[in-house]
C-alpha cells in the first residue's frame, strides 16, 4: 500500500516545478510579445513621419519584423489613423 501511495507523488514535485516554471516563462514571453508590438508602432509612425509611402512601409516591415502582409497593412492604418 505504501508503495502504491509513493509511486502516485512520485515526480509531484518536478510536476509542480515545471508547470511554476511554465507560468514564470508565460510572463515574460507576454512582456516580450508586448514590447514587439511597441516597436512595429513606433518604427511604422517614424516611417511615416519621414514620408516614406506605404507600399515601401508595408514592404519593410514584411522583410524586417517577418510580419505578414495583412498584420503590416494593420499597421500601416492604425498609424495613419493616429495621425488624423
Amino acid at each position: 500500500m505504501s508503495s502504491a501511495l509513493s509511486g502516485a507523488f512520485k515526480g509531484f514535485g518536478q510536476e509542480l516545478l515545471d508547470r511554476v516554471r511554465e507560468a514564470a516563462s508565460d510572463r515574460i514571453s507576454d512582456a516580450e510579445w508586448a514590447e514587439r508590438i511597441t516597436g512595429i508602432e513606433k518604427a511604422t509612425a517614424a516611417m511615416s513621419e519621414a514620408g516614406i509611402d506605404e507600399d515601401t512601409i508595408i514592404k519593410m516591415l514584411q522583410k524586417y519584423w517577418d510580419l505578414r502582409l495583412s498584420e503590416a497593412e494593420s499597421f500601416v492604418e492604425e498609424s495613419s489613423n493616429d495621425m488624423l
